[in-house]
């Protein structure tokens, strides 16, 4: 079944579905090969309403997809280190404006499959294609989105008039596989029973972050973008060394901790790095439930409403537990450039030297790769 989430004209971008399944854990011992993914933009109008500026619009939306810098393939390059791109599926990067064979309406269903009959007819197929991103005019379609993906497909829907890069990088988020990433709200770090589902995380352009926040490891971790030792599964207790998720250098990006038998907890430090995570700084847990990296959620100890920017991060001294499963995670040191978080799990402690773990060292395991979209 294909599923859809939208970006409502009030928050951020939706999609949808196609329903996913986790699959089973698979080592990360090496890094992923590059993804080149061809997108085929086209610009359709209904039989009854078309662009007000079809001739300056499709500048734009050239650059919007496929410019140097502030653009889908600009922002996917930094934040995957050019393990996945975006490329144009042919010759011509954006095509039409193209009539569709309806009246404006708001039947995302149908816009699409009269959009690819009319780009078939224009001899560009389906197997042209790995994303098909759809730009209409809504003054008459009134759709209350400011765009719409499918989760793990690769459609898009972008109203021209409420086109932004934020949405766009959102949807194509969705494509990628991802669900919006929730807050829980942990009082005092307590990870048991007392966490409730508290809006967005903000730590992710699918947590209402926009083209500004970078993706989170967990979300990274989804799609096989972190690899070799930038990701260190804690199978002993110990101290370990983080370094800042995205830029460059190398050492550990990410922690994964186990938190029973199916769920872990992920660990990351965020701080400045190129164009992303300006505001986002400080230590970052996730939970990762049932294996599923697509639907991760900020772990959030503060007790109250934290409007601060990063009010949520997990300051030196700050302790996320779960008591019941002998688990605990503490920041020892936060930084700009490191953080040192010691890790309790049930079991041996960790040696001497995971103890004192430096980038690029840590904990042992092999990691998993997540779920992955389904086709």
């Amino acid at each position: 079944m294909q599923s859809t989430s939208r970006v409502r004209l009030s928050a951020l971008a939706c999609g949808v579905v196609l329903a996913s399944a986790a699959l089973p854990a698979a080592t990360h011992a090496a890094q992923a090969p590059a993804d080149r993914r061809t997108v085929q933009v086209v610009m359709v109008e209904f039989s009854d309403g078309g662009f007000t500026d079809a001739a300056g619009l499709r500048p734009a939306l050239e650059t919007t997809y496929y410019g140097k810098k502030g653009s889908l393939v600009s922002y996917y390059d930094e934040i995957t280190r050019g393990r996945t791109t975006f490329a144009p599926a042919g010759a011509d990067p954006v095509i039409g404006p193209l009539t569709l064979p309806m009246a404006a309406a708001c039947d995302s269903g149908r816009i699409a499959d009269e959009a690819q009959k009319a780009l078939a007819g224009k001899g560009v197929g389906e197997s042209a294609y790995e994303h098909v991103s759809i730009v209409f005019p809504n003054e008459k379609a009134k759709c209350a989105y400011a765009g719409l993906g499918t989760v793990g497909g690769g459609k898009t829907w972008m109203p021209s008039q409420h086109f932004t890069i934020d949405a766009l990088i959102h949807e194509f988020g969705h494509n990628l596989g991802y669900h919006h990433q929730k807050r829980l709200r942990c009082p005092d770090g307590d990870l048991g029973a007392g966490c409730k589902e508290d809006g967005e995380s903000h730590k992710s352009v699918m947590g209402g972050g926009g083209s500004a926040a970078g993706l989170s490891a967990a979300e990274l971790i989804h799609n096989k973008w972190l690899a070799g030792d930038e990701l260190t599964d804690v199978s002993a207790s110990g101290t370990y060394t983080l370094r800042p998720l995205h830029g460059g250098g190398t050492g550990v990006r990410a922690l994964r901790v186990p938190l029973g038998d199916k769920d872990q907890l992920v660990v990351e430090l965020r701080a400045r790095a190129g164009s992303l995570d300006g505001v986002i700084q400080g230590v970052h847990a996730y939970r990762v439930s049932g294996g599923d990296y697509t639907r991760s959620a900020l772990i959030d100890p503060t007790p109250g409403e934290g409007k601060a920017a990063d009010a949520d991060a997990l300051k030196a001294g700050t302790e996320l537990s779960d008591t019941t499963r002998k688990v605990s995670v503490r920041v020892v040191t936060s930084g700009d450039t490191e953080a040192t978080v010691a890790v309790t799990v049930p079991g041996a402690a960790a040696s001497a030297a995971a103890g004192a773990a430096g980038p690029g060292t840590g904990g042992t395991g092999a990691g998993t790769g997540g779920t992955a979209p389904a086709s």
